[in-house]
């Protein structure tokens, strides 16, 4: 079925397949994408799966190989998924299964990286493919930043066993129909992206999984 996402995915597919990168498979699914690191537990254990963009397979098997000179290089520091919905509204997802801990500025740091180096990826693949003859209509090329204002969001999505403040701040926040933007990623809402804020597995389930639409 032809919608925003599978246009993307399509976008993709052609770009690493004009670059020689034509075995990459683009697409997983939320419980995959949101395996820890160790591969031993998903930090999404809900009953509806969504196919996403699986952002790091992107970045490590496909734009590594055509960006990087060597494969000992760091490839781009990724969130977990990807999706376009059916009102062209695009949201990058990361997943982390550990405390989001005040003190941790490394941690704080890492999701703001992963914010800029997805958006920037992204952005070079469709500037590439518009190079090459292949403008995807849907994006707002004379004016990107403002196009992220008004179209792009990140979504953290943490354990609420492990994170019981940052659980009750998005209960309280939701109650007044807002989201919970904790402070270290207000500099990405408005900043860069239309929002950015934190969601436990449970709400992520319920406000995000179960009204998405293709």
């Amino acid at each position: 079925m032809k919608n925003n996402f599978s246009e993307f995915r399509k976008l993709l597919e052609d770009y690493f397949a004009q670059n020689d990168v034509a075995d990459l498979t683009c697409v997983s699914d939320l419980y995959a994408a949101s395996r820890n690191t160790e591969g031993n537990r998903a930090v999404y254990q809900g009953k509806k799966n969504l196919q996403v963009i699986d952002m790091d397979r992107i970045a490590k098997e496909g734009y590594r190989r055509i960006k990087a000179a060597d494969w000992k290089d760091n490839p781009v520091n990724t969130a977990d998924a990807f999706l376009i919905d059916d009102k062209n509204r695009w949201f990058f997802v990361e997943f982390k299964d550990s405390k989001l801990d005040a003190k941790k500025d490394s941690l704080k740091n890492n999701i703001l990286k992963k914010a800029y180096a997805n958006w920037y990826m992204i952005l070079d693949i469709l500037y590439a493919m518009r190079e090459s003859g292949m403008e995807w209509e849907q994006f707002q090329f004379g004016n990107p930043v403002r196009f992220a204002k008004e179209h792009v969001s990140y979504i953290v999505v943490c354990s609420a066993d492990k994170n019981p403040l940052f659980y009750q701040q998005i209960k309280n926040h939701d109650l007044i129909g807002t989201h919970y933007t904790p402070l270290f990623m207000r500099r990405l809402k408005d900043y860069i992206f239309q929002d950015a804020y934190v969601y436990t597995e449970d709400f992520f389930e319920r406000k995000f999984v179960n009204s998405f639409s293709y």
